[in-house]
Formats: structure tokens, sequence, C-alpha cells
């Protein structure tokens, strides 16, 4: 069931996701979108470090538990990650990644592709969006099996790919330029060091630079929970109105909310008679 159609109103364009220092100010906050998902500006403003250093410096957040209200006025708990991203036109967008049980297969993605990007990979590949065809990066974000979409274009691989050569005074081989280009992580030797270079869609600019080698990749984009462990840990507003880190989702939790979503599509069909 994607939980994702029940966040009203709030833009979830998945052009999606993250370094520490702050892209946004204060007065971006787009207040009446976190509205919408249960957050009034003093709970906002009260937000634990750990979310608001993320999301004001256009990262994906930790997750936290959303109170989303549907059409019909029921009011659901639904964990899920946020992130702030300017739009080309200059206005703020408010990306919600909700926990979802399996991927979304709006991209008639391949079995393949879907072990792929389950594997923490990173694909290319061309889909139809507003009847246009584009070509785009995909990632899915592990915790909650949202995928991250961006068009190869607005990357820019090849100015960043001649720019590290200049800088570096090194040159790339076009095998390695091809990797990068279809996404994959490159690992380079720049004097001495070992650096690894490659699509990272979960930072602000797409593009990710590591001082170390592949394993070194690898481990900075390690979910940081155990993977053995089926809950997810993240904030929730308790009733003292405060910001708490508790596990956020265990299997009882999806399957409530899986029924619960059921009952309300059912009703909802049923009014429709």
């Amino acid at each position: 069931m994607d939980f994702s159609k029940f966040v009203v109103k709030v833009t979830i364009k998945k052009e999606k996701f993250m370094a520490t220092t702050a892209r946004f100010s204060e007065k971006d906050i787009p207040y009446d979108k976190l509205a919408k998902l249960g957050i009034n500006k003093d709970m906002a403003q009260s937000m634990p470090k750990e979310i608001s250093e993320k999301l004001m410096a256009g990262n994906a957040t930790p997750l936290i538990m959303a109170r989303v209200r549907s059409h019909n006025g029921n009011v659901y708990n639904i964990p899920m990650r946020l992130q702030m991203l300017k739009g080309r036109d200059g206005k703020i967008k408010l990306m919600t990644f909700p926990v979802r049980k399996e991927i979304a297969n709006d991209m008639r993605l391949s079995n393949e592709e879907k072990t792929r990007l389950g594997n923490g990979e990173t694909i290319r590949k061309e889909v139809i969006e507003n009847g246009r065809r584009q070509m785009k990066f995909i990632q899915m974000d592990k915790e909650t099996k949202s995928l991250i979409k961006v068009n190869v274009n607005k990357l820019r691989t090849a100015e960043r790919l001649a720019e590290m050569e200049s800088i570096n005074n090194i040159q790339l081989g076009s095998n390695q330029k091809e990797a990068i280009r279809d996404g994959k992580p490159v690992e380079l030797t720049v004097g001495d060091q070992k650096v690894t270079v490659g699509v990272d869609l979960k930072g602000p600019q797409g593009f990710k630079v590591v001082n170390g080698d592949m394993e070194e990749w690898k481990k900075q984009k390690m979910i940081r929970y155990d993977l053995a462990h089926e809950g997810f840990m993240g904030y929730i507003l308790t009733d003292k109105n405060r910001w708490e880190y508790q596990q956020v989702v265990n299997k009882d939790h999806v399957k409530k909310m899986q029924m619960e979503v059921k009952q309300e599509v059912r009703r909802s069909a049923a009014y429709a008679r």
C-alpha cells in the first residue's frame, strides 16, 4: 500500500535528498506545508538538532512520525523523512519520503533494477514524466524504500569531472568517465591518496567525493541503524509536546497502518456509490 498518497497537498516530487552547512534560512521554512504533516511552527522550531540541521542543509532528515489527515478527516501516523529543496522557480519544496513496505513500481522497474536499487546502487533509466521521455538517475532510500530520481542533465557530471581533473591534475580514463555517467562510483588515486567519486542523490549536489577507497564509500553509504533489527528509530512528538527519539516503526505498526488504510479505501468507495 502506498501511504504517500495520504500526504495531501504537500509536494511529493522525487528530485530528492544532504553536508552540514546551512543552505536555507529561517524565512525559507515552509511552515504551512509542515502544518499539513501535524507540525506547527512551535513544534518545528523545537525540532532536535539532528533534524533541524539536516533540514536547513537541504539534506534528508532522520525519520520522524508525521500526523497526516486524509480527505475523510481520519488522522494517520506515518513515519517519513523530510527534505527542503529549492525549485527552478526559486520556490521552496518540502519533499516527503514515507516508509513503504516495498518499492512503488510506477516506473516499470525490472526485477534486476529493483534488486540493484535494493543493494544501494544507482541506476540510469529513461522514464516518461508529463508525457515526455527523460533520462533519470534513480536511487532508493533503504530506510523508507522511497525512490529518489534526478534528471541526468541536471547533475552536469561532465562539468564536474572536468573540474576535478583540472583541480587535481589527473586524467580520467574513458571507462571511468562512462562508469560515473552511468551512476557508478569510481576509485581514483590523487597524489598518494585514494579518492572515490560518484553519483549520490542523497546530497544537495547529487555528486559525492569521498576521501578513501571503495570500502570507505560503501561505509559512508551504510544506513546508521542495525539492518538486522526490524524496527526503525526516529523522532516522535510525545504527549508532552516534545520531540523524543524512539522506535517509530515496527511490524505491528505497519500491519495496523495497512489495515487502517484499507478500511479508509473501502469507506471511500462506499461513499462514492
